[in-house]
């Protein structure tokens, strides 16, 4: 099968598969999304570790990737998946930094973690975690919980990425665009207050809650201002926030192209923030300004941009 018609296979061809022929096509499938010659490592890499797995974790898997995103809430990561992204990932961009884990590191120790990032492409939030397991902390990558939005359920590939990490999904808020179909904005708001509500949960359990505070993916890769929603999964006692600057991800998976590309990224991880000291509102206002300072020029907030979409203060790049 041609690699066009690999990207574009449905849910419904991984039902009712056989764990012989999960092996022959996930492979083939996911290298589909990797240009170049850089695709035949990918489906090594991937061949590799399916190959590994027995079949009741390999067909489990699978029955979740038919069902993950189904409603709103919390799904758990699947382990499988896991190692599958993991390897996927490493095989275009090997050599991705993270700098500063020892600061997360600590916070991790210390109490619950809300990670703001600036978020460029989809794969965002695995190539965190695969960094971090890299460099040796993969206690911590595996407590990764990414708030994400429909989209991120929309097709099986990005189905796949949200199966190797936690994932909360949550409404796309009305500030970014409505698109939830039969949804009305209250039935959205509704949505969106148990989805602070499970991040406090998850955080008190020791999970690591990344949140993209701008609510979508960078058009033109600089860094925005957040939704005012932001606050409300700092709002509770105990809370740490932690910074973090991406960078990169955008040239390995380009938003308006349809296959990951040979690069690396970076992950700068910021001072911790106390909302105990400064409060939700401020607390995130100091990490935007955090990640802003972190992130190079060509991802740096436009002039005159500020932390919230309306007032807060602008940035300055001087």
């Amino acid at each position: 099968m041609e690699a066009k018609a690999l990207r574009s296979l449905g849910l419904d061809r991984f039902v009712g598969l056989g764990p012989d022929e999960v092996r022959a096509l996930i492979p083939a499938w996911l290298a589909a999304f990797v240009a170049g010659d850089t695709a035949a490592l990918s489906a090594i890499r991937v061949a590799e570790v399916v190959a590994q797995l027995d079949d009741v974790h390999l067909m489990a898997t699978m029955e979740r990737l038919t069902t993950t995103g189904d409603g709103y809430g919390f799904f758990e990561v699947d382990p499988a998946a896991r190692k599958i992204t993991r390897a996927y990932m490493d095989s275009f961009s090997a050599g991705s930094t993270i700098f500063g884990l020892d600061r997360l590191s600590a916070a991790a120790a210390a109490g619950p973690v809300l990670i703001v990032c600036n978020h460029l492409a989809y794969c965002d939030t695995v190539l965190k975690d695969m960094v971090i397991a890299q460099a040796g902390a993969e206690h911590l990558a595996d407590r990764l919980i990414a708030v994400a939005g429909p989209k991120v359920y929309e097709t099986p590939f990005r189905r796949m990425a949200s199966l190797s990490i936690g994932t909360i999904k949550t409404a796309q808020s009305t500030a970014i665009t409505h698109d939830e179909g039969a949804l009305s904005p209250r039935e959205v708001a509704e949505i969106a207050v148990r989805s602070v509500l499970t991040a406090h949960e998850q955080m008190r359990s020791g999970g690591l809650v990344v949140l993209y505070g701008e609510g979508s993916r960078s058009r033109d890769q600089r860094f925005g201002p957040f939704i005012k929603a932001t606050r409300k999964y700092a709002k509770f006692p105990g809370c740490q926030v932690m910074p973090l600057a991406l960078s990169g991800t955008d040239r390995l998976m380009p938003i308006a192209q349809p296959q990951m590309h040979l690069g690396t990224a970076e992950v700068r991880v910021g001072e911790v923030i106390l909302v105990d000291d400064l409060g939700p509102t401020r607390a995130i206002e100091a990490a935007w300004h955090q990640i802003a300072n972190m992130l190079p020029k060509d991802h740096s907030p436009a002039e005159g941009v500020g932390p919230w979409r309306t007032g807060g203060g602008v940035y300055s790049l001087v």
